[in-house]
């Protein structure tokens, strides 16, 4: 009896994440836990696009707190934390690795039973949370209007197929933000690819976790999985300045920041002058924006742009 009894308390600590924190612009500081069948009931408007915001690895909602605060001052529409601080709890990166796909699902059957307009759906996910985006939009029947991975996580995901991470067929729009060579997914795997400062390590991040990553990432990768990627203490912080910026990029870019850049085929030849801001601000369509204003309407491909070290960083 005992045994079972422990049982059925490691299953429901197990199941009761992810949860659902809605917010909306006349509630923008207190959030109400929500189901699928109690949506409207709580202040859910079916006619509004609704913004699914998921954390990462060692995180919970409060991380992106940043981009829930900004999308209510600048827009009108139902903001919903999706946290699941106990399926990704550190150290263990596998264990949250292997969750991302009951997420996934979890979120999926919210949408689906909350009878959500798929093309008012916007997932914005940091590190595994963008994996969690890509899984729920792979799940979801029919196809969400859009995903943005903010620094999607690296490590079990780079260079596996498409069925297997995020990838640009999981919404009708997939814009991507890379900032670390190391945590984060470098490969281009939205419709928009986006490299800040190149990509692989922003400015004002003193601290480069790609040395260290140079040293041991071919002898033993789980080394580099162990550490934390959304640190909360202020070394960790530190390790993954690269990583977290991303981000803070999208919390920018929701405001007054327009975050200019240009379609290139490298980092270097945007740094030689080969692909200039200027030869696409003077076209019809523009230049694309990186961030929340990105549009689907610009070709796809990879997109380079430099920004400053410290806030807003445009």
């Amino acid at each position: 009896m005992i045994k079972y009894l422990i049982f059925l308390n490691l299953y429901f600590l197990a199941n009761c994440w992810p949860t659902f924190e809605l917010y909306t612009k006349q509630r923008p500081d207190q959030h109400i836990l929500v189901k699928a069948s109690n949506l409207e009931s709580l202040g859910f408007d079916h006619s509004k696009e609704t913004k699914l915001v998921v954390h990462g690895f060692s995180a919970d909602s409060s991380s992106l707190t940043a981009i829930k605060n900004k999308l209510l001052i600048f827009d009108d529409v139902n903001v919903i934390m999706v946290n699941w601080k106990e399926g990704a709890k550190a150290p263990d990166y596998y264990n949250a690795f292997t969750n991302v796909r009951e997420v996934a699902q979890k979120i999926a059957d919210f949408v689906q039973q909350g009878k959500i307009d798929l093309s008012k759906v916007h997932c914005i996910g940091h590190s595994l949370g963008a994996h969690v985006c890509g899984f729920a939009g792979k799940r979801i029947v029919g196809k969400i209007g859009r995903i943005s991975g903010l620094d999607p996580a690296g490590p079990l995901f780079e260079g596996k197929p498409a069925y297997s991470r995020l990838d640009k067929t999981d919404a009708e729009f997939v814009d991507i933000i890379h900032t670390d060579a190391t945590l984060g997914i470098q490969d281009s795997i939205g419709h928009l690819d986006f490299y800040p400062n190149g990509g692989r390590v922003q400015p004002g991040c003193l601290f480069k976790l790609n040395d260290l990553a140079n040293k041991t990432i071919h002898d033993d990768r789980s080394k580099m999985i162990e550490l934390r990627m959304e640190p909360k203490g202020k070394i960790l912080s530190f390790l993954s300045c690269s990583h977290t910026r991303s981000h803070l990029y999208y919390s920018e870019s929701i405001g007054k920041c327009y975050f200019r850049s240009v379609l290139c085929n490298s980092y270097d030849n945007f740094k030689s002058e080969n692909c200039k801001i200027s030869s696409c601000a003077s076209t019809q369509v523009g230049c694309a924006i990186m961030g929340y204003k990105a549009h689907k309407y610009h070709p796809n491909g990879k997109y380079f742009l430099d920004t400053t070290k410290t806030s807003p960083f445009c």
